[in-house]
């Protein structure tokens, strides 16, 4: 399956152009989906977000009763909206587009875990909670013409390092394996005793778009900051070849 489609919509969420812009993203994303599915989810933090919010009006009240009692709504011109939470989302139909209200980077993290939707339509709470998504994925930005993306990782030889883990693992666990996690651990070693910069948010950014799940990005990036704030360069006389790996990272030949 494709890519998901991502877009973003910065309209100050009390706005109703925001809702009605992000149903007729999510409507077209389904239009345009390779799989067949007429299935939308409106993701919030808490159902308490349907109620008495600026989304709850844009919506109106008796669409939020019937989403607060768990049931579907129809969207033209044959797709189906429910709601989920943080908590609560759990199956879903492939090619299922997510739209996510008052989206923050909790929020992104979690649909950056799932597996076969076909798009994510993104209306933030505040427009900087969503930048990192923004670099991530460089998405469509509703009224912005869309740029080249970023490179995430600036240092090559950091990038190629990782991609060097990234060929080791499972993608499809959510939590790094004991044994990676120490491949993983060497890795980072040997680029901060080579004296290059560990940023721990940018690297689990740069493993999610490889396709890391979320958590496991997360340990990566727990390792890098704590291999980063090490007092001294750390000792690899342990490592096997350190300098022979570290040399086939710069030249790229690993």
């Amino acid at each position: 399956m494709r890519a998901p489609k991502r877009v973003v919509i910065p309209i100050d969420s009390q706005e109703p152009a925001s809702w009605e812009l992000a149903r007729a993203y999510a409507e077209k994303m389904l239009e345009l989906s390779e799989v067949r599915s007429s299935e939308v989810i409106l993701l919030t933090h808490t159902k308490q977000q349907l109620r008495h919010t600026s989304l709850g009006s844009h919506i109106g009240e008796g669409a939020v009763k019937v989403l607060l009692k768990n049931q579907t709504l129809s969207m033209p011109p044959s797709a189906r909206l429910r709601h989920e939470t943080i908590k609560t989302i759990g199956t879903f139909v492939r090619g299922t587009v997510v739209i996510v209200f008052y989206a923050d980077e909790e929020l992104l993290e979690l649909v950056d875990g799932l597996d076969g939707i076909a798009g994510v339509v993104v209306v933030p709470w505040i427009p900087g909670d969503v930048d990192n998504w923004i670099a991530r994925w460089n998405p469509i930005v509703h009224g912005k013409p869309q740029t080249e993306a970023a490179d995430l990782l600036s240092d090559k030889t950091v990038e190629r390092a990782l991609t060097s883990v990234t060929r080791m693992i499972n993608l499809a666990h959510g939590v790094l394996h004991p044994r990676d996690k120490q491949y993983a651990d060497d890795v980072l070693r040997i680029l901060r005793a080579k004296g290059h910069m560990l940023k721990a948010e940018a690297i689990k950014s740069w493993a999610i778009s490889k396709g890391w799940k979320p958590d496991a990005a997360s340990e990566l990036a727990k390792l890098a900051n704590r291999i980063a704030n090490l007092k001294s360069k750390p000792s690899i006389s342990k490592i096997h070849d350190p300098h022979g790996r570290y040399e086939r990272w710069v030249s790229g030949q690993d």
